[in-house]
């Protein structure tokens, strides 16, 4: 694979003289930006009362049918309160069931433009995979296709009423709560549900306002590591004792490792790996690092491939993960299978946080936060994350899982089911478990492109 430039160089000193001293009101107004990045869009409370608000506005004609369903499918990612949602859901049913489902897909006046600003225009679906082709006898195929702009794409470019008369779509959302707007566009299109899985075992629940025509699976992303790809270097043999795999922005925090860094030992190895975003890539990291008066030499590695980042997950003490609200954040599983316990918040509201346990790792908070750290290495070689993870978490497990759900649910239907899905697993991007696989279910690709148009990108590296 080709490998993209890495770095990993020293953050460098908070005092003194050269480029890499801070004045006094750009360290506080640094660490006032991380620091209060996102605090209302993840208040808990300031979120359901917008969604309350969002509540009454559907209730006002002014406006019409689609800004009506626009707030209620809002909504939808507010609340939580159990009869606020049962409310939810009684105004929402007529876009989900029965003869008008699909209102909200009929009411996109603007449909050309949504896809535009999405960047969807291509017609090629990415991370996805035909897990079963169609049988005789009405016995559905089976397309996992993980990420709403798949869905989209699916929708804006191809029959997907068509489609979904011969498949079942298989689809993992990417944050949570889940994006109501885009599963209300998939309802209607057949009998049979959309088979989405959740970024959060609270979604669970929460996406019954969009059922029956979404069934949400007790499955997450980060459900399908394949122990295979791992092989963990003994306790002794480890040479980096702190390592966070999260993108550099601005959601994942560092700045709460960065303020835990000041109180702890200078001769840490401490190492991010990550991706450049908007606005935002290694000096803005570096830089705010100096603000909040990191003495350790920290090693930032960009854009790296994914064996590289595995080999550090084996190679690691701990691992750290401190966004506050996410998807269901696999790093956190991948650090299992490597046999390296993992940190999280207590305050998180992350998927894979529920996992941690006394033998995968710990939750934590902002205060003391160094000592915790500080402590959490020292016993880091009590922890047994990987076996915990082999008994609960493989990709093995979850496919078998899926593959049950669907055919109970082709059985109660009346369908055949002669034939079993083909395993996946998350490497990166959803892939065959067995590399041999790909070879041999490329005829049934070939069936999608040719009968249907739709064509499924391989994923590349990016150089």
């Amino acid at each position: 694979m080709v490998r993209s430039a890495t770095s990993a160089r020293p953050v460098g000193k908070l005092e003194g003289d050269g480029p890499s001293s801070i004045g006094v009101p750009d360290r506080w107004r640094i660490r006032w930006r991380a620091e209060t990045h996102g605090l209302l869009t993840t208040n808990r409370l300031v979120s359901e009362l917008y969604g309350i608000a969002l509540l009454v506005r559907a209730r006002i004609p002014a406006g019409g049918r689609r800004a009506r369903l626009a707030a209620l499918l809002d909504a939808g990612r507010r609340l939580t309160l159990r009869p606020l949602r049962r409310w939810l859901k009684r105004e929402l049913a007529p876009a989900v069931v029965g003869p008008r489902a699909g209102l909200w897909r009929e009411a996109r006046t603007d449909w050309p433009g949504y896809v535009r600003a999405l960047g969807i225009e291509k017609k090629a679906l990415t991370t996805s995979l035909v897990l079963k082709e169609p049988g005789p006898g009405g016995e559905k195929g089976v397309l996992y296709s993980s990420f709403e702009y798949n869905w989209i794409r699916l929708l804006a470019h191809h029959d997907a009423r068509r489609f979904f008369q011969e498949y079942h779509l298989v689809g993992a959302s990417s944050w949570s709560p889940m994006d109501y707007g885009t599963l209300a566009t998939l309802a209607g299109l057949s009998e049979d549900p959309v088979f989405i899985g959740v970024s959060n075992v609270a979604d669970l629940d929460a996406s019954e306002v969009v059922a029956p025509a979404i069934q949400a699976l007790p499955l997450m992303a980060c459900d399908w590591i394949d122990p295979a790809r791992y092989a963990p270097q003994p306790p002794g043999r480890r040479s980096i004792d702190i390592l966070m795999v999260a993108n550099w922005m601005p959601f994942k925090r560092h700045w709460l490792l960065f303020e835990a860094l000041k109180t702890m030992r200078r001769n840490l190895r401490v190492v991010l790996i990550g991706r450049n975003g908007p606005g935002r890539g290694e000096r803005e990291l570096r830089e705010e690092a100096r603000a909040y008066g990191v003495r350790q030499d920290l090693e930032l590695l960009t854009n790296v491939s994914i064996e590289e980042v595995t080999a550090r997950q084996c190679d690691a003490r701990i691992v750290v993960q401190l966004s506050k609200r996410e998807g269901s954040c696999v790093a956190p599983a991948e650090s299992f299978f490597a046999d390296t316990p993992v940190a999280m918040m207590r305050d998180a509201h992350v998927g894979s946080k529920a996992y941690i346990n006394d033998r995968t790792g710990i939750l934590m908070s902002r205060p003391g936060m160094g000592r915790t750290l500080s402590r959490f290495l020292e016993e880091a070689g009590r922890f047994s994350p990987r076996a915990w993870a082999e008994e609960h978490i493989t990709c093995h497990q979850s496919s078998a899982k899926l593959n049950d759900i669907l055919r109970a649910h082709a059985r109660k239907s009346g369908r055949p089911w002669t034939r079993d899905i083909t395993p996946l697993c998350w490497r990166y991007v959803p892939c065959y478990v067995d590399p041999a696989d790909e070879a041999r279910m490329e005829p049934a690709v070939e069936r999608l492109r040719a009968e249907h148009g739709i064509a499924l990108e391989k994923f590349r590296y990016r150089p």
